[in-house]
Order: C-alpha cells, then structure tokens, then sequence
C-alpha cells in the first residue's frame, strides 16, 4: 500500500511544471521558513517585550531537536531506503541516500508548527497545514514514501503530547531564570519582568 500511495502522488510529478515548481519550492524551502518565523517571533518578544513570546520559542525550539534526535535514531534502527534507491521515480529534488523513514522535513515543521501553539493558536494552525503540504510534497518529487511523512507527524504528535503534559513548563521556567540572569548581567533591565 505504501508503494501503491507512493506511486499515486509521484506520478502527479512531470506533468505540470508550475505545479511541479511550487512542490520543490514546498519541499526545499518552506522549512527553512518556519526557522525564520521562529527567530521573527523570539525578535518580537524582545522589542515588545513579551517574555512568553521567547519562551515559546524557546520551547519550540526544544521539542523540534528532541523530535529530530529521535526521527534520526529511529532511521538509524529502522533503515529504510529512499523510494529512488530501488525504483525508478519522478525525482524532481536530488537527495543523499539516507534513511527514508521518517521524514526530516515533516518532523521539523510539525515540530516547530505545534510549538507555537502557546503563541499564536492561528498561526499554528496555518503552520500546520503547510507542513501537511511540506509532507505531501516530499512524496510528490520522490524523496520520501507517504508512511515516511506519517510516521514523522505521529511520532511529532505523540512527544509533543508527552512534552506539553511533562516538560514544557520544567523547560519554560528554566529558560526564564537563566534569561533573566543573563539580561541582568548584560544590564538589560527593561526585558526583565
């Protein structure tokens, strides 16, 4: 089933070029977007003040490693080949043959979409469903098989479930302390709340 979904959604690729251009732009450069976003919204915390602001970026940041260390040991324990390493595929991005399963991309824009709950419910919302494109697109021009996309965003579902009910207050009051140690240092009374 995995190959057969696989198939489908390739196959849509070299038929279009428009459509063709705006997935490798989904699968290449939207998620060096989301990393921006994060350091626009830490940026606002700073010039308006906001410390929930950081904290959530903060926290952010946080889970989307910890979601990365794990889609990393889980290739590493559960190898899977890139659907072009055996099968002739539309390959509209070239890719090292890596571990497939599961995918990088749909881990780390999820991550970071459902990290920036705490700021912004709207935005990430929006984030998540442009990951849920991001994901698409990595089937789209033949990186990754579909279970590779699913697999990350249940695995993003499940640890950030676990972090918001255990750590992320533990992660946030710490990061307050030692941003407030740091900025008394620094003698930035003003960001100190």
């Amino acid at each position: 089933m995995n190959m057969e979904l696989f198939r489908i959604i390739n196959n849509l690729a070299s038929k279009n070029e428009v459509f063709d251009k705006v997935m490798i732009f989904f699968s290449k450069d939207v998620p060096y977007l989301y990393t921006a976003i994060l350091a626009v919204v830490f940026v606002l915390g700073i010039v308006k003040n906001k410390g929930n602001y950081r904290k959530s970026v903060f926290s952010s940041f946080v889970i989307t490693v910890i979601n990365l260390i794990f889609s990393f040991a889980i290739g590493k324990l559960y190898y899977e080949d890139r659907p072009f390493v055996h099968n002739k595929v539309n390959l509209l991005v070239q890719h090292s043959k890596d571990a497939s399963f599961p995918s990088d991309h749909a881990t780390g824009t999820m991550s970071i979409a459902l990290g920036l709950r705490n700021y912004n419910k709207l935005i990430s919302r929006i984030l998540i469903l442009i990951s849920l494109i991001v994901g698409f697109s990595r089937v789209y021009v033949g990186n990754h098989y579909p279970m590779d996309v699913l697999g990350a965003y249940i695995m993003v579902f499940v640890t950030n479930y676990i972090y918001n009910l255990k750590l992320r207050n533990k992660v946030e009051n710490l990061y307050e302390a030692v941003e407030k140690k740091i900025f008394r240092v620094l003698g930035i009374k003003f960001l100190i709340q």
